[in-house]
C-alpha cells in the first residue's frame, strides 16, 4: 500500500555523486528515500549536511547489489517501513578502465555483477511493492557508453548497453502492473568516478569538441532528469534510455 503522506523512492549507490544530485532533487520535492550503499557510513556523512526536516524523510541502508538476499531485505524492510514504495532509481555503479586485452574475466564479472545483475535483482526485489503503487517507476543510470563505443571501458560500456536493453525488457514485461521502466544516460559527468579524467585539461578539451552543445554535462542535469522520469509528466513514457550527452551521439 503506498504511502498517503509522501511518495516514497528507494535509492541503490546513494553515496555516489550522481545519486546525491538525485537525493537533493527528491527531497526538495517532497519524497521519503530510502537510500542504500555498500558504504552507508559515506551516505550518513553527507546526510549530515540536511536540515533536520529533510533528515527526518530519509533512512539508510546497508546494500550489497551482487547480493540477491542483501537486494530482497533492503526492498522488503523499505517497503514495510514506509507503508510502500513508489520508484526505485538503481544508481550503483563502477568502472574498471583496462582495454579488452587488460581486461581479467574477474574485471569482466565484478563490473557486470554490479552494474548490470544488480540492477536486475533490485528490480525483482522491489517489483511486489511497486505493483501495489499507483505511481510506480523505476529509473536506472546507464551512460551514454550504452549507445557509443569507447576506448578503454570495454566491461562498464557493456555492462551499461545490457542496462538499457534490461530497461526495455522490464518496461515491456511490466506495463500490464503499470510499472514504467526507464533510464538515464549522461556522458562524462563530475564526480568520484571521474574526478582522475576531468583532472586532465587535455581530456576536458577533447571531451567538449566532441559535445555540440560545448559544455559540460552536470549531475544535477541527471537529477532533474530522473525527477521527470518518475512524474506523472511522463506518465507514457515506458522502456526509454534518455541520452544526456549534449549531442556526443549525434556526431
Amino acid at each position: 500500500m503506498t504511502a498517503p503522506t509522501a511518495p516514497v523512492a528507494l535509492i541503490t549507490g546513494a553515496g555516489g555523486g550522481i545519486a546525491k544530485s538525485i537525493v537533493s532533487r527528491l527531497l526538495g520535492e517532497g519524497w521519503r528515500l530510502e537510500l542504500a550503499d555498500l558504504d552507508p557510513a559515506q551516505v550518513e556523512q553527507a546526510l549530515a549536511e540536511l536540515p533536520p526536516a529533510d533528515r527526518n524523510r530519509v533512512r539508510v541502508h546497508r546494500l550489497d547489489v551482487t547480493d540477491e538476499d542483501s537486494c530482497q531485505r533492503v526492498a522488503q524492510d523499505s517497503a514495510a517501513r514506509s507503508g510502500g514504495l513508489d520508484a526505485l532509481i538503481n544508481a550503483a555503479g563502477i568502472m574498471i578502465r583496462r582495454d579488452a586485452n587488460a581486461t581479467t574475466s574477474g574485471d569482466w564479472r565484478r563490473v557486470l555483477d554490479v552494474n548490470l545483475t544488480g540492477s536486475f535483482l533490485m528490480a525483482k526485489a522491489c517489483y511486489p511493492a511497486l505493483r501495489a503503487s499507483d505511481r510506480a517507476a523505476i529509473v536506472s543510470v546507464s551512460s551514454s557508453h550504452a549507445v557509443l563505443a569507447a576506448r578503454g571501458s570495454v566491461a562498464y560500456s557493456v555492462s551499461k548497453a545490457g542496462l538499457s536493453h534490461l530497461t526495455r525488457l522490464l518496461a515491456l514485461e511490466w506495463a500490464p502492473d503499470q510499472i514504467r521502466v526507464n533510464a538515464v544516460a549522461p556522458t562524462v559527468v563530475p564526480s568520484p568516478m571521474t574526478a582522475d579524467v576531468l583532472a586532465d585539461p587535455a581530456y576536458v578539451d577533447r571531451k567538449l569538441a566532441a559535445i555540440p552543445l560545448g559544455r559540460p554535462i552536470q549531475p544535477e542535469h541527471v537529477a532533474a532528469a530522473t525527477s521527470y522520469l518518475l512524474s506523472p509528466d511522463s506518465g507514457s513514457t515506458t522502456g526509454q534510455t534518455l541520452l544526456l550527452d549534449g549531442g556526443e551521439s549525434l556526431a
